[in-house]
């Protein structure tokens, strides 16, 4: 059997499909690449290819080139952050980060938004992590768009306002956090983590919403 590596591949003509695997036709023992295409169509939800057509060249203006062209192993897709901005006596919390994304910035607590779960629930069960207080009166901000070119990562990271409640800042995730404290938003500590660099070229302020 002919091997075949699995991943993302575009048609010289320009559309992207998903290499599952190989695929044998019973009645001949065909080797039968096995895709999905990546586009909206009606057709059907996968193709089969004999493989030795999947990977022959085409001849275009002279020059031969793949008919299918590997692209990468999986399809990178933007992740949503929530980034949690916890107003008390006129002041905001960050924490200054430590590890690879963001090491020594300082950033709101916050994190990965899960499946099926609500901007309001990520925001209460991070800052509880993180931080260890009690939050309520949780409502949208804003969004930005945040592109870390060194990390080759992408993020669209959901601002939540919240009102605090109850506790001391304490550092539950030593391994993620060096320390936590209140500031004027006005005078924020530097360097910022680069979500919060974008959120303040929006002009916006919290403490005015």
């Amino acid at each position: 059997m002919i091997d075949i590596k699995k991943g993302i591949y575009k048609h010289y003509k320009g559309k992207e499909y998903k290499v599952l695997g190989i695929a044998k036709l019973e009645e001949t023992l065909e080797d039968l690449v096995l895709y999905k295409p990546l586009y909206e169509q009606s057709l059907c939800d996968y193709w089969v290819r004999p493989i030795t057509n999947f990977l022959e060249e085409v001849e275009i203006d002279g020059k031969k080139i793949p008919r299918f062209e590997f692209v990468s192993e999986k399809i990178e897709r933007p992740k949503v952050g929530v980034g949690v901005i916890i107003i008390k006596d006129g002041k905001v919390l960050l924490g200054k980060r430590i590890g690879a994304h963001g090491e020594n910035t300082f950033a709101f607590p916050g994190g990965h938004l899960e499946f099926n779960e609500s901007w309001e629930d990520c925001a209460k069960r991070e800052t509880t992590e993180e931080a260890g207080i009690e939050i309520n009166n949780i409502r949208f901000f804003t969004t930005t768009n945040d592109i870390f070119e060194k990390e080759n990562k992408h993020y669209n990271t959901i601002f939540v306002l919240a009102d605090y409640i109850s506790g001391k800042p304490e550092v539950k995730e030593p391994h993620k956090c060096l320390g936590w404290d209140w500031y004027n938003w006005d005078n924020l500590p530097t360097p910022l983590f680069k979500t919060i660099e974008n959120l303040l070229k929006t002009g916006l302020n919290p403490l005015k919403k």
